[in-house]
């Protein structure tokens, strides 16, 4: 049995919840903060979510998890199958969470839990993001149905977590979606909706989402 801690407003925390559902993997939920408390630490030594505790194996950090599961999940894999369009996954997965994802940290601190943000820093956040965008834009393939061919991957569970996290905190933070501007394949939002783990995973963000900001 798998247990997966952390909670469903973090991008990082629904990456591997898409995945563990897309293997069709049996876990449990369990709802855990970021914390610097001993017994988090002892797990995850940034304090940070999501971690796993697999049968009494302890892993931190989405991206190892990913990889744990393809090791011992690979009959449903998560990366495409040649090995320049596997590496181009990896690459996209990378920039779209280093870039877009990470860099809406301070506006996730500033809307959810009321930290400073100057004008300036929006400013930098946004000119950020667009260039990570345009990042992004540079490797999405320019055939197939998902970002990286024909195969729903990584790179994809990477992006369907950031649209709906990017498009909140861009609209309330900073006035605008700055996913908007991605060259998506045709039809890309929608077949991301008729993913059931997709949809799953938006569900339960909005869920949660909309609980906190009635706190």
């Amino acid at each position: 049995m798998i247990t997966l801690y952390g909670a469903a407003l973090s991008p990082w925390y629904n990456k591997v919840k898409v995945a563990l559902l897309e293997k069709g993997v049996n876990f449990e939920e369990k709802l855990q903060r970021p914390s610097q408390d001993d017994a988090v630490l002892a797990v995850s030594p940034m304090g940070k979510i999501p971690y796993v505790d697999i049968n009494g194996f302890k892993l931190a950090e989405s991206g190892a998890i990913l990889e744990w599961l393809e090791d011992a999940y690979p009959t449903v894999s998560l990366l495409p199958p040649s090995t320049n369009d596997r590496a181009r996954a990896r690459e996209l997965s990378l920039l779209i969470d280093h870039y877009l994802i990470s860099a809406s940290g301070l506006l996730s601190m500033h809307l959810l839990f009321g930290a400073p943000l100057s004008e300036e820093s929006k400013a930098d956040i946004a000119a950020k993001l667009a260039r990570a965008v345009s990042a992004v834009n540079s490797r999405i393939g320019q055939s197939g149905s998902w970002l990286c061919g024909d195969s729903f991957s990584l790179a994809d569970i990477s992006l369907a977590v950031a649209l709906p996290h990017l498009a909140f905190l861009g609209e309330k933070v900073l006035g605008h979606d700055p996913l908007l501007k991605l060259a998506l394949p045709p039809q890309y939002r929608e077949r991301l909706a008729k993913r059931v783990s997709v949809t799953r995973v938006w569900q339960e963000r909005e869920q949660l989402l909309q609980a906190f900001l009635k706190r």
